[in-house]
């Protein structure tokens, strides 16, 4: 009886070919991941800056005096915060990009009284709206020319410090 020895040197065509589709179809999955991962750094870096304007600004705000004209002078009902693009009606300041293909933010903000549940003539409050807390509402818009649209969203309460 003879042993008879098949040898294989390589591969055949199909088996190539079978190789390239599975490696192609791996490739293209790793392409869509990578578009994806890219396209949310992109909003996440959009949020991180929206955040730290709108940040800065809130430590500006709250930095101020009580009775400070910068923030007595933007008084609104706060119902008025209800409504959608309720923003774009107060306050502002244009913080443009870096370079030419950055968005430009702005940061708007407005401040209310008299948003808590705590009515006048409640134990402990004196009867006198310069008392009552200050409600700062700060919202921070990019345009990347489609228009605006928001990107952080803040709401802060000052107390009179004199109460």
């Amino acid at each position: 009886m003879k042993n008879i020895i098949i040898r294989q040197d390589g591969f055949t065509l199909i088996e190539t070919m079978i190789a390239m589709v599975v490696f192609t179809i791996g490739i293209l999955g790793l392409f869509g991941m990578q578009s994806a991962a890219i396209k949310e750094n992109l909003a996440a870096n959009s949020i991180t800056t929206g955040s730290s304007w709108a940040s800065s600004r809130v430590e500006e705000l709250i930095a101020k005096s009580y009775g400070d004209t910068e923030i007595s002078g933007t008084y609104t009902d706060c119902s008025v915060f209800s409504s959608p693009d309720w923003w774009k009606s107060f306050s502002s300041e244009k913080y443009p990009g870096e370079s030419a293909n950055q968005p430009d933010y702005f940061v708007y903000w407005a401040v209310a009284r008299d948003c808590t549940l705590v009515k006048e003539g409640d134990i402990g409050l004196k009867d006198s709206s310069e008392y009552r807390p200050k409600h700062l509402y700060i919202v921070v818009t990019r345009d990347s020319g489609n228009g605006e649209e928001v990107t952080a969203e803040f709401s802060y309460i000052k107390q009179n410090q004199n109460y």
